[in-house]
């Protein structure tokens, strides 16, 4: 009797536990969130991510009434922040603004999947979008998109391109170009934006291929001109898209979201989407997103997932034609 009277009590406490534990995750949730939110951007400083992070945070922060605070992760092409978010407990407290090449490029030009986005994260939303631009140095005498193909046709591997994070979408960009264009030129991957940059200041690129927000900044000062986008922008009405320069192959865009683990509970995720959306209807970070190259299209988690499934197609198939292969 002692015994059976032992094993009811125990079961009795397990069931006690488990419904004060539903109860209090339960209230966890209701009142989320109640203390600062980190947010990893999976690049270094300057990328696109980082630049429409930056922009979002402050408005972010003040929705959720919380700091949003931004942890830069870099490495792997996006690869090494994304999985720091999916270490990490999915209770909404750490969540990862990424951009389709750290979520998909990087993960299908990988031997071994590292993570599957369209199983093992959450959408929260999709903020904005935007062209990548392929600009030339101003020690180079060339002066158009048209000038660039024809001194790389008639001056085979003499130009020197460079893009930042191998399966990004400028790196897309400029392969897809190369292939297009059959023109042979040196092409120098570079692991982030900054020594991108200072390499073509330097004048030791012809050429680069990088996001609009990311550019703008050097082509307003001289030190780059803009050539060719991937699709075409009211600020930059002069300049052609792939499409108008008869590339239609060279359209690649990227956009910025804000993903989750998979495991988040949904009262958390909705809260999120709902600051996310209020947000993205702010004046001033529509504003700055803008001025800083980025369309604010605001999309929920279900169009957001339905974006990452479709890209994850598109992007192999742009990989395999790029003749991009898992390293």
């Amino acid at each position: 009797m002692k015994t059976r009277m032992g094993h009811f009590g125990w079961i009795l406490v397990l069931l006690l536990s488990s419904v004060l534990w539903a109860g209090f995750a339960s209230a966890q949730e209701a009142n989320y969130p109640t203390k600062p939110i980190t947010l990893i951007v999976p690049y270094g400083p300057g990328g696109i991510v980082d630049v429409g992070a930056r922009i979002f945070v402050d408005s972010l922060s003040k929705e959720l009434k919380v700091p949003v605070i931004i942890s830069n992760r870099p490495g792997g092409s996006g690869i090494v922040g994304a999985q720091a978010m999916l270490n990490a407990s999915p209770n909404g407290y750490t969540l990862l603004a990424t951009a389709g090449a750290s979520i998909i490029a990087a993960v299908q030009l990988s031997k071994e999947l590292p993570f599957d986005p369209r199983k093992d994260m959450a959408p929260i939303a999709y903020i904005a979008d935007a062209p990548v631009a392929m600009s030339i140095s101003k020690n180079t005498p060339i002066n158009s998109f048209a000038e660039l193909v024809q001194y790389g046709l008639a001056n085979p591997g003499k130009l020197r391109g460079g893009t930042a994070g191998i399966g990004s979408e400028p790196d897309i960009m400029l392969r897809t170009f190369l292939k297009s264009t059959k023109i042979r030129s040196k092409v120098v991957p570079y692991p982030a934006v900054g020594p991108l940059v200072t390499a073509i200041l330097g004048g030791h690129l012809d050429w680069m291929t990088l996001s609009l927000p990311a550019t703008r900044a050097y082509h307003k000062s001289g030190d780059v001109k803009i050539v060719l986008l991937t699709r075409r922008s009211s600020d930059f009405p002069n300049v052609p898209s792939g499409a108008d320069a008869g590339y239609p192959d060279i359209s690649v865009s990227t956009w910025m979201g804000l993903m989750a683990g998979a495991k988040t509970p949904k009262p958390i995720i909705d809260r999120l989407t709902a600051a996310a959306a209020a947000a993205s209807k702010d004046h001033e970070v529509v504003k700055k997103l803008s001025d800083a190259g980025f369309s604010v299209d605001f999309k929920g988690p279900d169009a957001l997932s339905k974006i990452v499934a479709s890209q994850w197609d598109i992007f192999a198939e742009v990989l395999k034609e790029a003749d991009m292969k898992p390293e």
